[in-house]
Parts: C-alpha cells; structure tokens; sequence
C-alpha cells in the first residue's frame, strides 16, 4: 500500500502498531477501542474485517455515529491476495475521503461554467417478506466548482414509501453546506432520481420538485430561484443495444461506450444500457446537453478511473442508501418510533462535515 501511495504522489507513514487485534468484535468492544485511539489524531484507521459477519457494521457504527473517526475497512480475503491493481483502487477511496480529488474534467458542459450543485438520490427498500426493516433514502450532493466532491444526508421512512419524504429538510441541509463550503449558493440545480418507475412519474414530480422549491425559499425567501433539471435514471428495464457494424463494437462485442444509454464497458454480451428520462427542466438543455453533461458524470466517480455504467452522484446515493443500511443492520426497530430511533443514528459532525466523503 505505501508502495502504491509513492507511485501516485501519496505519502504513507508506517503505522505505529500494525495488526492490533480489537479483542472484544461487539459493537462496544470496537467502540472502546476507536476511543483509545481517537486521541493520537490518526489520518485514517485501516480495519480487516471478516469476510462476513456483523463487524462491518460494529465498525462503521462505531467510528461514524459514535466516536468519530475515518477508517477504511478491507476484507481478510483482499488482504490474503493484495496486489497492486487493488492497492491502488484502496487508495483511491481513501485519497477521497481525507478530502483530496482523484480526477476532474478537462473540458466542462456550459452548464458548470456558472455556480451549480449536482444531486443524486434513492431509495433503497426492505424484501417485501421483512417486517420491522424501514426503507432508506438517501440524497448526495457536489459542494465544489469540479463536483468531485460530494456530501450526504439520509433517513428512515416507511417501507415501500419512495417518495422522499424528508426531501425538503434534506435540500436546505445540503445547500447551506453547499454555500459554506463555496461561499455562494447555486443558480442551477441538476437533479438524477433513481429508483422511480413510469408509474410513479408523476407522483416524483409533483411532490420533490415541489420540496425542492420550497427548501430554497427556507434559504432566502426572495429572489433565490435556483433552475432546476430533474432527470430519472432507470436500470431496470429490457432494452438492450447491439452494434450492426463492426467498426462501432469494442472488443468484447458490445456498443462502445458512449453516451446513449450506454456509458461504460463491459464483458461480452452484459453491456447493461441505462435510460434517462427528464422530468423537468428549467434549464431548457437540449439532449445533447443532457446526454453530455450526464455521460462527463459517469467518468466522476471516485473508486474508478474508467467510466461507470451512470452518473457519479446515482452512485454515491446508493452508497449512502447501502451505509443507512449498515447502520440499523443489527438493530431493534420499533416502526412506530422510527424518527426518535434516526435521532439516535445521526452521523457526528465531525464526520459529515469535515470528511464528508467519507462513506465512498
């Protein structure tokens, strides 16, 4: 790992005291120990977890709800067959989450050229058998001029909700970090939703964009308007995109990876198209801005230098929705008390808001 930071520009210390066995893996054991080490001030603490088993959860729970420190979790079976390729990949997270940028446009669509804020936002559910399992929403959101970086907010609401309940609260929450990181406030809003059907079209539209709205208004009551792009990704569906000639196919067979529904590589025969669908758009962006602007994203996220199969913030609300979920992955859940048990599930603001990428 400190062969692979050197390489990339990186410098890593040799740890104080590698391999220290947390004795007691319960959800305090692991809290007693992140507290004895949060003094000595540690960039980042790296943590073998087992290949399977609640300590995952324990750890992240600890360091990010309860104590407040940065860890980078690796599985013992990466750590068996480390090589450099996935030294690398190691440290592209964690050059993120210590607030560095990884990567960043060369040319950038007219649109981020002016004060703009990118969203993403989902909403993960439970199986339709589980009981006492809440759904998770999660929203994230660019807070720099290159939307490298990005922050989160998330919640628990009522399974099979997929309106974002919360959403309004969530916007204000993200455009005042937004302004205190930048020093301004957004004149455009470019917003992706993943999770909605056809069927829910409308219902998306008319009550988040709405929350949207309204959270700029709590802002600054008059003359703040931000315009706002609203756009649905859709994975699941049953379109699938072959080339005819064979000039316009990689060399696993597929379309290349350009924009259309399809913006990323892949092995032959899986190149899985992504469909986007914009409900709203103040902007007035033709499609090929969209289809521009969109596909720039698909190259942002942090964990990849290639592009991703859509855009960086979709992924990032899914990574958000997953660690909502890692919270509350042993815990007891009362449903009719679901917003007095968030409150006590609450990332610690040191965490949030001085490493706020810290969930990648």
């Amino acid at each position: 790992l400190r062969s692979s930071a050197r390489s990339t520009g990186m410098t890593i210390n040799l740890p104080e005291k590698p391999f220290i066995h947390i004795k007691s893996q319960t959800l305090a054991g692991i809290q007693e120990y992140f507290r004895n080490q949060k003094s000595k001030k540690y960039d980042v603490i790296f943590v073998i977890v087992p290949n399977s088993g609640p300590q995952y959860s324990y750890v992240k729970t600890a360091a990010e709800i309860n104590v407040g420190c940065l860890t980078q979790c690796v599985k013992s079976n990466t750590i068996s067959k480390m090589r450099e390729a996935t030294a690398l990949n190691l440290l592209l997270k964690v050059n993120s989450k210590l607030n560095g940028v990884n990567h960043c446009l060369e040319n950038k669509p007219d649109i981020m050229k002016r004060p703009f804020m990118i969203m993403g936002a989902d909403v993960t559910h439970p199986s339709p058998d589980a009981r006492n399992i809440p759904s998770v929403a999660a929203v994230t959101a660019s807070h720099d001029p290159k939307a490298f970086k990005y922050n989160i907010c998330w919640r628990l609401q009522q399974p099979k909700v997929e309106i974002i309940e919360d959403l309004e609260a969530i916007v204000v929450e993200q455009l005042l970090f937004f302004n205190q990181q930048t020093g301004y406030k957004p004149e455009t809003i470019i917003f992706f939703r993943d999770g909605v059907s056809e069927g829910q079209f409308e219902q998306v539209r008319n009550a988040e964009i709405r929350a949207i709205r309204s959270a700029c208004k709590r802002i600054q009551r008059t003359d703040y308007e931000p315009k706002i792009t609203f756009l649905v990704v859709q994975k699941r569906h049953h379109t699938r995109l072959f080339p005819l000639d064979k000039k316009y196919e990689d060399r696993n067979f597929n379309v290349p990876p350009d924009f259309y529904l399809v913006s990323h590589a892949s092995i032959k025969g899986v190149a899985r198209p992504t469909k986007y669908c914009t409900l709203w758009d103040d902007n007035s962006l033709t499609n090929d801005q969209i289809e521009e602007l969109t596909y720039y994203l698909c190259h942002m996220f942090t964990r990849c230098n290639r592009s991703v199969s859509y855009p960086a913030p979709t992924y990032y609300a899914h990574l958000a929705a997953a660690r909502g979920k890692v919270y509350i992955e042993n815990e007891h859940i009362d449903m009719d008390k679901l917003q007095e048990k968030f409150s006590k599930l609450k990332i610690l603001e040191e965490i949030q808001k001085e490493k706020p990428m810290f969930f990648v």
